[in-house]
Formats: C-alpha cells, sequence, structure tokens
C-alpha cells in the first residue's frame, strides 16, 4: 500500500489517506500484544502526531475525528471489542492532541528540511502527552485505586513516552529523499554504526540494568559523523531492537526487588526513552554548527548584495571543479559585462538606485546563463560568466542574449525609467595544465576585448575571434 504526501487542496484524499494509515498502524500495534502486557509498541501516536507537526495544516478537527473513527474501526473489527474501543481510544487521541499542541510550529510551517528547533522540546512533550495518555487509559480500564492500576499506568506510560521519544525526532527531522542523500555523502563513514553493532553485541553479553547505556557513546559518535534524520533513525533502531532483546530474554536487565511495582519491559521503556537524550541533543549541536557553517561559507562565497557568487567564490568553485577532474581539457568561455555610465546612474539618482540596477542586472544574467554557467559579481558593476563546452559562436549568441536582455527592459528607478547597457568581452580556451592559470588568462584576454567595446562606444560584445558585434 502506498501513501502519497498530503494536499491542502484535497481534504477527503486527505482524510482517506489519514483513515487508512491510522487503521494500518493501529492494526500492526494491535498484533504486537504481549501477554499480559500492552502492545510491545504502538507507534501509531507518534507517527500521527509527526504528521501533524509536519504539515501544520490538518491540525484541524475532522481530521482527528477521522483518525479516531479508524482507531475505533480497528479495535471493533479485529481487537473484539465494542464499547470500550470508543473510551480507550480517547487515550490515543489525547496523547496526539496534547504533543501536537506543544510541538507544532507557532512562527510558520515546519522546516522542510527537517530540523528540530530544541532537541529537550520532544521529551516534555511526550512526557506530558503519555502521562495524560496512561491516566486516561488507566481510567477507561476501570483500574482506578485498585490492585494493579500501578502496573497498568506504567505500562501504558512507558510505551507511549519510548515510542514518542524515539519515532518522533526521526518523523520530523526525515528530509524527502533520504535514500540518495546518505549512498551519496555517508556511505564510506561506516566507523560508527560498526561501533554501534558492538555496542549492542556487548550490551547483550554483559547484561545488567547499566547494560541498555552501552550504545551511548555510538550513538553519540553516530552524530558527531551524520545528519540529524540519520542519528534520529539510527536511535530509533538502536531503542527498538534493546526493547525487542528484553522481551525475549536475550539482554538480561533483571536486578534485585525494587520499590516500585514496575515490569521489566516498562524499566526497559523508559530506560531506552532517557537514554535517546544525548545523542538527540548531540545530533542538534552539530546540526546547529554545520547549518552555521553552512552559512559563513555562503556569506564568504556569494555577493551580498546580487546574491551571485563573489571572486572568492567563483576561484573556491573552480577549485572544487578541478579536483574532481571535472575542469581539464574542457572549453571555457568567458564574458567579462560592465555596465555601461553607472557612476552616472549613482550621481543622478543616488546610490541606492544603483544597488537596485546591481541585483536587477545580476538577475537578468542568471535568468538568461541558466544552470549552464556560473555568474559572479567581478568587483564594483563588473560581473563575469564563465560557460564551458561552448563554441565561439555560441558563446558570443550567448554575450549577446545578455546584452539584449538587459538592454531591452527599462529599470525603474525613483518613480521613472531608464535604460541600462553593458559592455562584454569575450574569450575562449581549453583548460589544459594548470586550470587556474589557464582561467586567468582567459580573463585577462577577455578584459582586453571589454576596452575594446568600450573604446568604441558600449553596448556591445567584442570577442578575440570576432572584432566587434554591432549595436
Amino acid at each position: 500500500m502506498q501513501f502519497s504526501l498530503p494536499d491542502k487542496n484535497h481534504p477527503l484524499k486527505n482524510a482517506f489517506r489519514l483513515f487508512l494509515f491510522t487503521a494500518l498502524f493501529c492494526f500492526v500495534g494491535s498484533h504486537l500484544r504481549q501477554p499480559a502486557e500492552l502492545s510491545l509498541f504502538w507507534p501509531v501516536n507518534a507517527l500521527l502526531t509527526g504528521i501533524f507537526v509536519r504539515f501544520p495544516w490538518l491540525h484541524r478537527l475532522r481530521y482527528y475525528l477521522v483518525c479516531y473513527g479508524a482507531m475505533v474501526f480497528n479495535d471493533t473489527l479485529f481487537s473484539g471489542w465494542a464499547l470500550s474501543a470508543f473510551t480507550i481510544n480517547g487515550a490515543n487521541v489525547l496523547f496526539i492532541l496534547v504533543a501536537v499542541f506543544m510541538l507544532i510550529p507557532r512562527n510558520g510551517p515546519f522546516n522542510a528540511s527537517g530540523r528540530v528547533k530544541s532537541a529537550l522540546g520532544i521529551f516534555p512533550a511526550c512526557l506530558l502527552a503519555s502521562v495524560l495518555c496512561a491516566s486516561w487509559g488507566t481510567l477507561a480500564q476501570g483500574l482506578l485505586f485498585r490492585e494493579g492500576m500501578l502496573r497498568a499506568w506504567s505500562d501504558w506510560l512507558s510505551e507511549q513516552f519510548s515510542t514518542g521519544v524515539l519515532l518522533l525526532p526521526f518523523m520530523l527531522t526525515l528530509p524527502r529523499r533520504p535514500g540518495r542523500l546518505f549512498l551519496r555523502r555517508h556511505w564510506q563513514k561506516g566507523g560508527p554504526v560498526l561501533a554501534l553493532l558492538g555496542a549492542i553485541g556487548a550490551a547483550v553479553t554483559i547484561g545488567g540494568g547499566g547494560s541498555l547505556s552501552f550504545p551511548v557513546p555510538a550513538l553519540i559518535w553516530c552524530a558527531i559523523s551524520y545528519p540529524l534524520w540519520l542519528t534520529s533513525g539510527l536511535t530509533l533502531l538502536t531503542g527498538i531492537t534493546e526493547i525487542v532483546l528484553v522481551v525475549h530474554g536475550v539482554m538480561n536487565i533483571q536486578g534485585d526487588d525494587s520499590l516500585l511495582a514496575l515490569s521489566h519491559l516498562s524499566s526497559a521503556r523508559l530506560g531506552v526513552a532517557t537514554v535517546a537524550i544525548g545523542p538527540l541533543i548531540a545530533a542538534v549541536s552539530m546540526d546547529a554548527i554545520r547549518q552555521l557553517n553552512r552559512q559563513l561559507a555562503q556569506r564568504a562565497s556569494h555577493d551580498f548584495l546580487t546574491r551571485q557568487l563573489s571572486r572568492f567564490g567563483l576561484y573556491d568553485r573552480l577549485q572544487q571543479l578541478d579536483q574532481n577532474g571535472e575542469l581539464h581539457a574542457r572549453q571555457a568561455g568567458v564574458l567579462l559585462i560592465d555596465i555601461d555610465y553607472f557612476k552616472a546612474i549613482n550621481d543622478n539618482y543616488g546610490h541606492d538606485a544603483g544597488d537596485l540596477v546591481l541585483q536587477e542586472v545580476a538577475q537578468r544574467m542568471q535568468q538568461t546563463v541558466g544552470e549552464a554557467g556560473l555568474v559572479c559579481r567581478f568587483g564594483g558593476e563588473e560581473f563575469l560568466v564563465l560557460l564551458l563546452d561552448r563554441s565561439d559562436a555560441q558563446l558570443l549568441a550567448q554575450a549577446e542574449a545578455i546584452r539584449q536582455r538587459i538592454m531591452q527592459e527599462k529599470f525603474k528607478l525613483r518613480g521613472g525609467a531608464a535604460t541600462v547597457t553593458v559592455s562584454i568581452g569575450a574569450a575562449s580556451g581549453r583548460l589544459n595544465g594548470d586550470s587556474s592559470e589557464a582561467f586567468n588568462r582567459l580573463i585577462s584576454a577577455a578584459d582586453k576585448q571589454l576596452f575594446i567595446s568600450k573604446r568604441n562606444g558600449r553596448n556591445q560584445t567584442t570577442s578575440a575571434s570576432q572584432t566587434r558585434l554591432p549595436v
């Protein structure tokens, strides 16, 4: 069965998909019931919470009622319950409502890249939602102030809390295409995963209550090495693995008599949920550092005003391409573009108008070139465009397309309109040997042609292969 993403414009389809999704995972949870316990895992509450948080426009009463109806439908059809299905499933809806209210973004939609604003925010949300859910569930079972109440309440609490803190970080940080991203960038970093497998093996071998925390160092290593969504996913798999191993007696965490009458499964769930906080905090911290580094790199490599590559950014990009072997012996074309009479624009209309002209010229250039080339603000009112694998005729055609695009549509300046023109110098050649040195020679050659364009009256393109293109 395939579920597509919700769509704002199709509320009926969204309701149908939510009903099927809820019924499916209720069915899965119902068939994971233990003989003397609730379900080993009840994933539907955390999954629905993640969906409502990631798609805030689903946060409507009608969609909660659809989910509640699917839960009642599942219990009535597969669990043999009737009236009790209406009361007990109120606990599930209560968990979702409380967690969503505490986690849903208040300032706009949730970031599509999947970053959570605070690692700690998930834990109090899940804890409060689990406490209320467990209280409702115990009351619905008719165990309030009766023998077995504490055990039932702890089973409800541990089940909801552990599932929430394991599933929600992964749900809220998962990008649209995690598989391709992982294969391209992180397949070679297998050390943390091997360490994690070794830690789980050591926990099984040694046993004891402390064995649940053995994977923590390996998970923190994962947080340092991998993106946030992947660390959350590995933490989820580790928690599920530990709970399953405890249930089947493979991992022995049994100790002496405890002060509270909690089952070992409840103890394991709470232990796993508590252990998960360390790697998540580390992962969020590393994600924030990576974001900051990307922003600093962006500011260093891009011109603040025009949003195009700076001179430093252009050479850095060329160095990356050269290191990857993508420039060797390729035909490169360089266009040096200078805005005509730019000083007059500043003098007559003001420097704010000059900045607007620089921004608009850069935008029109980028729209004309598209993804076929690199656009760089080379300095002042001068821009550079780099195109690869273009013949001399194609390079000149691209230069003329840029010149015409800038000249044909007037610029709005201080309530009026002005025509802005550019002069262009073009040069091309093969990037043999040292690519940076060859590129600098092309820039020097294009600069000479630009000087000819300006000397001959501006608003024209000149290249080494063709002395001048007429206006």
